[in-house]
Order: C-alpha cells, then sequence, then structure tokens
C-alpha cells in the first residue's frame, strides 16, 4: 500500500511524492503502489496481456466486450486520446456502477465473478459480431463499388478492424512494433529513460496552463510551449495584447510543427511552416527584425567611440535646430535677470529707496488712524498733536529728499 503523509502518496518505481489524484484507488479505498503513469505505462489496448493482469490486481471482474466499447468509443473519436491508461481508468470508474452489484444482496463483483460474467456477455458477443462482420462485409462492397465514400466505409467499421489494417511496417522498417504515432517507438530510447518534465506542476500550475494554452495539451507539452514563450519574450519587445495573441499563436504552431516533423508528416510541417512564417512576419517576430530594432540604438562606448572616429561628429544627436518659443523664452529671461543683477549697478539702491517709501507711507497712515481717534482730546491738546504731526512730517520728506540728492 502507498504510504501517505500530508495527503501524499509515494510512487515505490519513480520515487516520487504526489496527490492523491495520480495513484488509483483499490474497492478498498487505498491507494497503489504505484502512481497512474508508472502503473500503466507498458498497457496495450489492443492486448489484453498488458492489463488483465491490473484488473485483477484491483480485484474488479475483466469483462472483454466492456473494455473494447470503451477503448473504440475513444479510438473513433480521436486515435491520438487513446493513451495508455485512458482505457484503464475509464474501466475502473465504470466498475464501480450499480450495475456491477448482486441486484440480491448488493454484493460488488470481483475478479471471482469474471468467469460467469464472460459466458454471460460471450453469447451476445457471438451475435453481436455475427451482425457486424455481416454489415462490415457490406461496406466494404459497396466502397468497392464506389456506391459510398471513404468517409463513410471507414464509419461502418470497428476500431478493432481498423487497428488491425493498420501497416505492420511503418517507415521502411522490417519486424516492427508499430505504435499509434506510426513509428516503431522499440527503436528509439523509451519514454522511461527520459526526465518527465511535468512531474513538478501543481494542480494551480496546470489550471494556469490548461487556461492560457488549453485543455488539449498534455503537461509535458504545456511545459514546452512555455519554454518557447518565455524564450520569445527574452528576444523581442513585447507591449500589446495583440502582439501577445500571436507569439500564443506562434508558439502553439511551433509545437505542432515539430511534432509533424518527427513523425515524417512533411506534408503537414510545410503547411504549418507556411503558416508559422506568415504570423511571425505579421507580428514582426523575426530575427532580420529584431536586428534592425537593436541597431536604433548605441549600447557601448565601444560603439560611440567608433562613430566619433568615422564620422568625426554625431549627427544624430546635432543641436543646429531652430529651437521652440519656449525655449528662447526661457533663454531670454535667464540673460535679462542675469544682466539686471550683474550689469546694473544703482539696482540695489533702487531697492533700498523702495523699501524706505514702503516704510513712511506705513507709518504715515497708522498717524493718520491715530488723529481720526482724537476726537477726546481737548481742543488745545488737539491743535498741538496736529501741529506736532505736521512738523515730523516735514522733516522726513526734508531727510528723504537729502538723502535721494546724494
Amino acid at each position: 500500500m502507498a504510504t501517505a503523509t500530508r495527503e501524499k502518496y509515494y510512487c515505490q518505481k519513480c520515487g516520487k511524492w504526489m496527490g492523491e489524484d495520480q495513484f488509483f484507488t483499490y474497492p478498498d479505498g487505498s491507494k497503489t503502489e504505484l502512481c497512474k503513469e508508472c502503473l500503466t505505462m507498458h498497457i496495450d489496448n489492443f492486448d489484453e496481456s498488458t492489463y488483465v493482469w491490473l484488473i485483477q490486481k484491483m480485484n474488479i471482474p475483466f469483462i472483454p466486450q466492456e473494455w473494447n466499447k470503451l477503448r473504440d468509443r475513444i479510438y473513433e473519436q480521436n486515435p491520438e486520446k487513446l493513451t495508455n491508461k485512458s482505457v484503464f481508468g475509464r474501466y475502473l470508474s465504470k466498475m464501480k456502477l450499480n450495475q456491477w452489484k448482486d441486484p440480491e444482496t448488493g454484493r460488488r463483483y470481483t475478479w471471482e465473478d469474471t468467469e460467469w460474467l464472460q459466458e454471460k456477455y460471450n453469447k451476445l458477443e457471438e451475435e453481436h459480431k455475427k451482425e457486424a462482420e455481416e454489415r462490415e462485409a457490406k461496406a466494404k462492397e459497396q466502397f468497392e463499388k464506389g456506391e459510398i465514400s471513404e468517409a463513410e466505409f471507414k464509419t461502418m467499421l470497428s476500431a478493432t478492424t481498423q487497428h488491425a489494417a493498420e501497416p505492420v511496417e511503418p517507415m521502411g522498417q522490417k519486424g516492427g512494433a508499430p505504435t499509434q504515432n506510426g513509428l516503431d517507438e522499440s527503436q528509439f530510447m523509451s519514454e522511461d529513460e527520459l526526465i518527465n518534465t511535468a512531474a513538478d506542476l501543481t494542480q494551480e500550475d496546470k489550471i494556469y496552463l490548461a487556461m492560457k494554452w488549453g485543455r488539449l495539451y498534455k503537461p509535458s507539452e504545456w511545459v514546452e510551449l512555455e519554454k518557447i514563450y518565455n524564450d520569445m519574450t527574452e528576444s523581442f519587445d513585447i507591449q500589446d495584447a495583440d502582439t501577445i495573441n500571436t507569439l500564443i499563436l506562434i508558439c502553439k504552431t511551433n509545437l505542432k510543427m515539430n511534432q509533424a516533423l518527427d513523425i515524417g508528416d512533411l506534408d503537414g510541417y510545410q503547411k504549418l511552416s507556411r503558416v508559422s512564417d506568415g504570423l511571425r512576419k505579421s507580428a514582426k517576430f523575426t530575427a532580420a527584425q529584431n536586428k534592425e530594432d537593436k541597431n536604433d540604438f548605441v549600447d557601448s562606448v565601444g560603439e560611440l567611440v567608433t562613430i566619433c572616429e568615422k564620422d568625426g561628429y554625431i549627427p544624430r544627436y546635432a543641436t543646429d535646430i531652430p529651437q521652440d518659443k519656449v525655449d528662447l523664452t526661457l533663454k531670454d529671461m535667464t540673460d535679462y535677470l542675469n544682466k539686471l543683477v550683474t550689469q546694473d549697478l544703482g539696482f540695489g539702491q533702487q531697492i533700498e529707496d523702495a523699501l524706505k517709501k514702503i516704510q513712511i507711507q506705513k507709518e504715515m497712515n497708522e498717524n493718520e488712524s491715530i488723529v481720526a481717534n482724537a476726537d477726546e482730546l481737548e481742543n488745545e491738546d488737539y491743535e498741538a498733536f496736529i501741529e506736532e504731526m505736521e512738523n515730523q512730517k516735514n522733516q522726513d520728506l526734508e531727510m528723504y529728499n537729502e538723502e535721494s540728492d546724494s
């Protein structure tokens, strides 16, 4: 049984701690010793010997007809989705339905019930098989006579018949064991020997990547798309949303283009290559454009020295051009203020005289205020006060005039 800690389980094969959703569940509620990827890595959905032992290990009945239905449905919709664990996971889920319980006792069927359940289904299978053979034979005859199209003919065939009709020795290799990508993968490095680049992705990471790139990609493909995206953003200046959307399409096209080239689909590669070139040019994601943009700037002292030695000057930064009105106004104000302070020697005296006038006027205003409030004085006191104020005023004016004449 897998060891649990903090809602994570340990895979005894790849040696990694992962969430419980990465492990299959036994009927008793415990988790498998190996993760889903490791446990199903050698499953061939068309070869019973590669997965029957797993069904027995999970202690559920094996009904070939039910397995084939699930497999054929996936294969007919999209053969690329028929992975090593896609059918096995769906089969486990189906065996949890109430129809796989004893209607009298409510006991769930186990591996021990496999034999009699298969006998029951075999009788129905013989009838269905005979009908299918007659239907396929008739469809083949109609197709050869040109009465139906190739698409209609393939629709009438079962997934088993279509799979058996695939070439056994693709790409000129003899004795090969073709897989779903059309290659004999036994001749190449297996996936077991490669590092799983998506193993460290959290559930939040997967949700983010699915929203950004689409959910119809494998986690390893998400990682590859992110790498292409980051490399492009480091190489080009990307600012607006429209350019970002174009970059996402370029990344997806590059991924599909490489996959087409890897499986020898040269026609598909050429079509995708043209699409990629069009997207790059529309968004100016080209090496020539990138070089041209970089050449617009002097980003080193060496380049600056080279320009000076070659041309003797830098035309790009020339200042012998008409200035605007704001620059001229600021320059005039600066020159005027400089001359006013440094060249007009009487400017300081003018400031001092102005300050004195301000002080005299202030004192006169205060005296007038006092006179206005002098109603309470006696007549003789009032006349004496007025005479004194007049004398003081005359003295101040005489003193000011003397200082001005000097």
